[in-house]
């Protein structure tokens, strides 16, 4: 383990990384020890701490900008005016921590994954980001992603939260009094009893939310979508009743490691124009569905399976898809904006890597004339994948191996990066 005095020295590097100056290194540390350490004004951008440890920390204007937080624990650190923007805190602990003014500006708070191997079987384990009793008074959130949060009792007073996804976020008793909520994707979202007085909601979706005993003072809901809420409207579900079940079911199961609930296991449903938007569905089964124009916006689907479906016109942007099986399956002009198919490191039940990696496989899968605009494709397995007419403008191909992908008309002179069969 590092002691305080590496820790300090590896900071030290950092700032001389940051500024190109001779013996400079970028600080990565795995679970590195930095609680109740103290520092103000420096800046840690682009450092690489996964599992660190801030508890009770303070870190006054300290810059965490694109920093790989994941997995962090802050709980009571004092980080008032601190800045985060577009860091990776997936499966952070924040309770109780001070965030005053702080900038959290398109950062990542959602679920971390992780693949747990008990002999020979293996399971996804998602750990919900915590931001419970959190102080964000004054903060900049906007663009955050916070899909599936605990935000239980937290002071989000004056934050800005326009245009943030926050489907399924727990935010029961939050006081959000006089927060910029415009464009905010509440889908789902638990805000029994919370404080939303003088708040804005332009364009706002509180779809399916729990707005039982909210404090709406001042609050003007013609322009937001409260279709399906608790104490919002009335409309149709958005799922059908044993979907639903199947779904809770999964939730449950996901939230006590597997020992109550059960997977999701749909095979062979005809699921067409279903909304599965915010869920976290890692894990479930979706082999042989028909999906035509399925929603799955900013919808957690790591390890899920979904071999041999029907997945035309579907609409997938946002979504998690590490260690998906979607072999053989029918995505054809589908819409996959910003999705990363990456993979998940396989980990023993005591949570220490096998060193094995669980990739995305999409052999055969049909993406023909789909929308694959900013996706990233990290080592996915491609044999026989079809992206004739994909518009794949920024895509980011990395190391995968596209020898046997048909990419005929596609607009391959706008990748981001990768080596291209035939192109120079």
């Amino acid at each position: 383990m590092d002691s305080r005095s590496d820790l300090i020295d590896a900071i030290k590097m950092h700032q001389l990384y940051l500024n190109q100056k001779p013996g400079g290194r970028r600080m990565q540390m795995r679970s590195a020890n930095l609680s109740r350490i103290k520092m103000s004004k420096i800046s840690l951008q682009d450092a690489i701490l996964p599992g660190a440890n801030f508890i009770q920390a303070t870190a006054h204007k300290v810059c965490f900008d694109f920093c790989d937080l994941f997995g962090a624990n802050f709980v009571e650190a004092d980080l008032e005016r601190s800045s985060f923007q577009r860091a990776d805190l997936r499966g952070a602990n924040m309770a109780r921590a001070k965030l005053r003014y702080a900038n959290l500006s398109g950062i990542d708070l959602r679920a971390g994954i992780m693949v747990i191997v008990e002999g020979s079987q293996e399971r996804p384990v998602s750990k919900a980001a915590d931001m419970t009793s959190t102080d964000l008074e004054g903060a900049m959130m906007w663009g955050a992603n916070l899909t599936g949060a605990r935000m239980s009792g937290a002071s989000l007073s004056k934050t800005d939260l326009s245009d943030a996804n926050m489907f399924a976020v727990n935010l029961e008793g939050a006081d959000l009094t006089g927060c910029n909520l415009n464009g905010a994707k509440l889908r789902n979202a638990n805000l029994k009893g919370a404080k939303l007085a003088e708040c804005n909601l332009v364009g706002a979706d509180l779809s399916g939310a729990n707005l039982r005993n909210v404090d709406m003072t001042n609050v003007d809901l013609s322009q937001s979508n409260t279709s399906n809420s608790i104490g919002g409207g009335t409309s149709s579900a958005p799922l059908v009743d044993d979907i639903r079940d199947l779904v809770n079911g999964h939730s449950e199961w996901l939230l006590s490691d597997g020992k109550n609930g059960a997977p999701m296991i749909a095979v062979g449903r005809d699921l067409t124009g279903l909304d599965f938007s915010g869920l976290d569905l890692s894990g479930a089964c979706f082999d042989k569905c028909i999906l035509r124009g399925a929603l799955f916006v900013d919808t957690i689907l790591a390890m899920c399976s979904m071999r041999d479906a029907d997945m035309k016109k579907v609409r997938m942007n946002g979504a998690v898809m590490d260690g998906v099986r979607m072999a053989n399956s029918d995505c054809s002009e589908a819409i996959f904006q910003g999705v990363k198919f990456g993979g998940i490191d396989q980990r023993d039940k005591k949570g220490v890597k096998t060193g094995t990696m669980w990739r995305a496989d999409l052999t055969n899968t049909n993406f023909e004339q789909a929308d694959l605009r900013n996706s990233v494709f990290d080592e996915a397995q491609m044999k026989g994948a079809n992206l004739t007419k994909a518009n794949v403008a920024g895509v980011a191909f990395g190391d995968t191996d596209l020898s046997d992908v048909e990419l005929e008309g596609a607009n391959v002179g706008l990748v981001l990066n990768g080596n291209i069969p035939g192109r120079r």
